[in-house]
């Protein structure tokens, strides 16, 4: 024990904490009269673009992003029945979808 080097622990130490980050910003429910939802999809079929269509919703932005859009106009159950792996409020996650301009 005496020669076990700190690295890999901190590598798992670290990796722990971004799993749970994450994971909690995953699990974090959205309003259902929410105006605008970040919707985050599978690239694969079209991308995200394709599964807010298919909800009904529409589209706001940003315009080159592979796995996730903020869209409108749809429930957050409509998105998530036409296929979303998950959603969150964009407001709650500024720096991923730039909902709020700098001062």
């Amino acid at each position: 024990m005496r020669n076990l080097h700190p690295a890999p622990l901190i590598a798992v130490g670290m990796s722990a904490i971004l799993v749970a980050e994450l994971a909690s910003v995953a699990v974090a429910s959205v309003p259902d009269d929410a105006d605008l939802i970040l919707v985050v999809a599978p690239p694969w079929h079209g991308g995200p673009e394709a599964i807010v269509t298919a909800a009904g919703g529409s589209v706001v932005g940003p315009a080159n992003a592979p796995l996730a859009v903020v869209a409108t106009d749809a429930t957050p159950d409509a998105f998530k029945d036409a296929g979303a792996w998950f959603l969150l409020d964009p407001r709650n996650v500024p720096f991923l979808c730039a909902t709020e301009t700098p001062q």
